[in-house]
């Protein structure tokens, strides 16, 4: 629940902050005789390079996030794992060797 909502506000952001680099490009494609004329292409290009920056800036929280979950779900899906292969070994006199095998190759995945 946490996460959802922080992920697409964190999407949402991050192509907000996307938008104006493509326009930029777009617009300095379209004017470049024009901004080669008037000898300001360090000046568009440290522009372009400003929006990049803030475009990273929205995008690093994001991969964050990505990352926090991931690191839960792998915690999550190693204690089933222990628990799976812990009963496996506590009931190993009354519990079938198929099903031992079958319940910890399902905990694996």
């Amino acid at each position: 629940c946490f996460y959802i909502a922080t992920s697409r506000q964190l999407k949402r952001l991050e192509s907000i902050s996307r938008s104006p680099i493509v326009s930029h490009f777009g617009e300095s494609i379209i004017g470049a005789p024009t901004i080669r004329a008037y000898g300001v292409s360090q000046d568009f290009l440290k522009e372009a390079e400003r929006r990049v920056d803030f475009n990273q800036a929205c995008y690093y929280p994001s991969i964050i996030a990505n990352r926090w979950l991931a690191v839960r779900l792998e915690i999550i899906g190693s204690i089933i794992i222990f628990f799976a292969s812990l009963f496996a070994v506590l009931g190993r006199e009354s519990m079938d060797p198929g099903l031992v095998g079958l319940s910890v190759s399902y905990a694996l995945q």
